[in-house]
């Protein structure tokens, strides 16, 4: 589910649309979120029909995140430790974990003291 929404947010800055429209499912609102307060998109809207349209972010004409990929499949799962996080934790882009208090970032997981599945990377 989460390939799917990054899928279409992936192509739609490669074809420069200003919005996409997806199906909500599970926590995509949590990960929209993230991506919100990290200024990746513009924001998000909701409406009855469970319809969610993210409206994409550009700087002079080109897309503000270049870079979204996928790390854990349901197969191959990838989990870092605290440890792992510190030793991470460069300014190179944003990591999206799932951790025992909720879905959040590299950032606020060694806050918190936490470690987790790797969900998505986006730079």
């Amino acid at each position: 589910m989460l390939a799917k929404i990054i899928n279409r947010l992936c192509n739609g800055y490669m074809v420069y649309h200003f919005e996409v429209s997806f199906k909500e499912v599970g926590f995509c609102t949590k990960v929209l979120d993230i991506l919100w307060k990290e200024n990746l998109i513009k924001g998000y809207t909701k409406t009855n029909e469970d319809i969610i349209t993210v409206f994409l972010r550009y700087h002079d004409g080109f897309p503000i995140c270049t870079y979204f990929v996928v790390i854990s499949r349901p197969r191959d799962r990838v989990y870092l430790s605290l440890l792992d996080l510190v030793r991470l934790s460069n300014d190179f882009g944003v990591l999206i974990l799932s951790t025992t208090k909720g879905i959040m970032t590299d950032k606020q997981c060694i806050c918190k003291g936490e470690g987790g599945e790797v969900l998505a990377y986006a730079a």
